[in-house]
């Protein structure tokens, strides 16, 4: 898949709030601090919004919903997300606060000891919660954790399967489990070592970092390491992929994104960040709803909302004149995919 392909959302986002875009490469974007406007703010916190998750399951895209109810959802933003917070020390150490549900504009604490959710997208409305005791699962109608199955390992990342039932676990001691059994047994996945964080893209490929932040990726026939990356990098961070990606994932190498393959090759996105505007989680799953997470506050681009003009009125004034070109680009953009 072309990176313009995976990124043609992001790169209308980045136009619409007034993020500058080079003269030499007309898909090459700088994002600043002009990206996170204040109007687009879904929700503050007195901590750092370290994850964001979006299920693209039936929990928010229900494909048994009348199409009305489905459009409504879509354009309307009534998405359900889930993120954590966390204090943050200058090493990048976390202190978290708690894993909650935003639902309709209103935040829920779902798990104090809450560290990260994972969501299939198949037509289940499951949402497994990693905890600092076991796993949980998000029971909807009253906006609660249960306990699932027995196991109470201090996890600190999970990873769902596009569909079935596998389920993946990073344990503190940086071991990578195949979660059995509904939840009362694990497997050890044979092959990972000091894995730091965990991802699956939609092919249900297996990335990780190890200490030396060198990017791994497990599939069906082994471990390769990724290649065409920057050498001795501060900081990595494995985003989960915009639902269009197959076979790949973004990367965000200290301020610069790239796109990493199943095969272990990897390409730069053109995007990248100056330094005082990298968002600290990326909620990217659903591609035309995003959410990104900066300075403490959760921000929601709808893109169809902006393309077709749904809420030009509030950004009549920030984008100067600028809508013209974002529907230019759409539309050569989309030509092109």
């Amino acid at each position: 898949m072309m990176k313009s392909q995976i990124f043609t959302a992001l790169l209308l986002v980045a136009l619409a709030v007034g993020a500058p875009v080079s003269e030499e490469d007309d898909e090459k974007v700088t994002v600043t601090k002009n990206f996170f406007p204040d109007f687009l703010i879904k929700y503050t916190s007195k901590h750092d919004i370290v994850k964001i998750i979006v299920p693209i399951n039936s929990l928010n895209f229900d494909e048994n919903s009348s199409e009305s109810e489905s459009n409504s959802k879509e354009t309307d933003s009534e998405v359900t997300i889930f993120f954590v917070e966390a204090d943050v020390d200058e090493n990048g150490k976390r202190d978290y606060k708690g894993l909650y549900v935003l639902k309709e504009g209103k935040s829920k604490m779902i798990l104090a000891n809450g560290v990260d959710a994972a969501a299939s997208c198949d037509d289940s409305k499951k949402v497994y919660l990693a905890a600092t005791d076991g796993l949980y699962t998000y029971k909807d109608d009253d906006k609660t954790a249960v306990k699932y199955g027995s196991l109470t390992d201090n996890i600190k990342g999970i990873a769902k399967e596009k569909s079935g039932d596998v389920l993946y676990i990073l344990t503190d001691d940086n071991n990578v489990y195949n979660v059995t059994n509904n939840g009362n047994s694990k497997v050890k996945v044979d092959g990972i070592e000091n894995a730091q964080q965990i991802v699956l893209d939609y092919s249900d490929n297996l990335y990780y970092y190890t200490p030396d932040k060198k990017i791994h990726v497990k599939t069906a026939d082994g471990i390769t390491e990724i290649t065409g990356l920057p050498a001795n990098p501060t900081k990595v961070n494995i985003i989960r992929p915009p639902f269009i990606i197959e076979d790949g994932l973004p990367i965000l190498i200290d301020n610069v994104a790239y796109i990493a393959y199943s095969n272990g090759t990897s390409e730069n996105s053109d995007f990248d960040f100056e330094a005082d505007a990298i968002p600290t989680a990326f909620g990217m799953e659903p591609a035309l709803i995003q959410y990104y997470a900066y300075n403490k506050n959760i921000y929601e681009y709808n893109i169809l909302a902006m393309v077709l003009g749904e809420i030009l009125d509030e950004l009549k004034t920030f984008l100067s004149g600028k809508t013209d070109s974002i529907q230019s680009i759409a539309t050569r953009k989309k030509n092109k995919v």
